[in-house]
């Protein structure tokens, strides 16, 4: 990730000028936005800012996690399937990101409700009470008002997040302006030099486009312009079965949309075990994936 928050937009600058009130401030906070709009880019920015920055930075996405693991990084304690007790994420001293807690169960939303005024967390099966130790950030994809509204919030919940600061991040389409900055920072990062030219008509066929994944889809898109061999043969692969299910739907042939699926999710876990020398806990967080769901995926449909 970006060691800087790249933009010339006033909602952008607006940021920027408060990155270190935000970092200094131990109080909760909460970051909305769009999918790939650079909230988690924000948060470790602020975290690394911050009087906490010797620590690693936590983060639980509620989204990908199961409702065991939220439970156990989350809460901690002794639930029956562990042989030791485990320490609560909030027990630490560092900054820790709770992605998307609208899908967190209710049991769970409960018990923020008890532990965040308290700053004071009780393990699963136990009485015993810790302190709160971190620094909170809240990321959610829209409003948390919002989301009380569909029903994803209890009504405590709601009321303890309506009292902290919040920041809005705005989609790149309303701030076309910070595209050529962005579009030359990922040509430098990606170090490429051929292939394509950052010129005028580049930028205004770049802004343009509608970016519904925001920077992360620009960053993607100019990722591909200089892609490694290697990286380049497991798109193919990709290509090739994605062809081949369009293929298979357009001539009404049946098939097994799972396995297909299946076989392009595994060339990707398998670049990130690679990525992490192997280490399928780091690989599950880094993806959003639980080591369980990994290790049957790669016992699963060999590839």
């Amino acid at each position: 990730m970006s060691d800087y928050i790249i933009g010339g937009s006033p909602a952008i600058k607006r940021i920027r000028s408060l990155l270190t009130k935000l970092s200094a401030d131990t109080s909760p906070l909460v970051i909305t936005g769009e999918l790939g709009v650079g909230k988690s880019l924000l948060s470790s920015r602020i975290h690394a800012n911050s009087l906490l920055k010797d620590r690693s930075l936590e983060s639980i996405n509620f989204q990908t996690y199961s409702e065991r693991d939220q439970r156990i990084r989350l809460l901690g304690g002794s639930p029956p399937e562990l042989p030791t007790s485990r320490r609560s994420v909030l027990e630490m001293p560092t900054t820790v990101v709770l992605k998307h807690i609208d899908f967190a169960t209710k049991f769970l939303q409960e018990r923020l409700v008890e532990a965040i005024p308290k700053r004071e967390i009780i393990r699963l099966g136990t009485k015993d009470q810790r302190p709160i130790r971190c620094k909170l950030i809240f990321v959610f994809n829209d409003s948390p008002n919002e989301l009380f509204r569909k029903g994803h919030f209890i009504p405590g919940l709601s009321k303890i997040l309506s009292k902290f600061q919040i920041i809005e991040l705005p989609p790149l389409k309303k701030r076309k302006e910070d595209i050529p900055e962005l579009a030359q920072h990922f040509f430098t990062q990606f170090q490429i030099q051929r292939r394509k030219q950052i010129d005028y008509n580049f930028i205004k066929l770049l802004q343009r486009n509608r970016w519904n994944e925001n920077i992360l889809e620009l960053k993607s898109f100019i990722k591909t312009f200089d892609m490694p061999p290697d990286e380049i043969a497991i798109q193919q692969k990709d290509r090739i079965e994605l062809a081949k299910m369009n293929l298979m739907i357009d001539e009404g042939t049946e098939f097994s949309l799972k396995d297909s699926v299946s076989r392009i999710e595994k060339t990707m876990v398998r670049q990130a075990l690679k990525k992490h020398a192997d280490c399928q806990a780091k690989t599950a967080q880094s993806i959003g994936m639980t080591d369980r769901s990994i290790g049957r995926l790669m016992k699963s449909n060999p590839y």
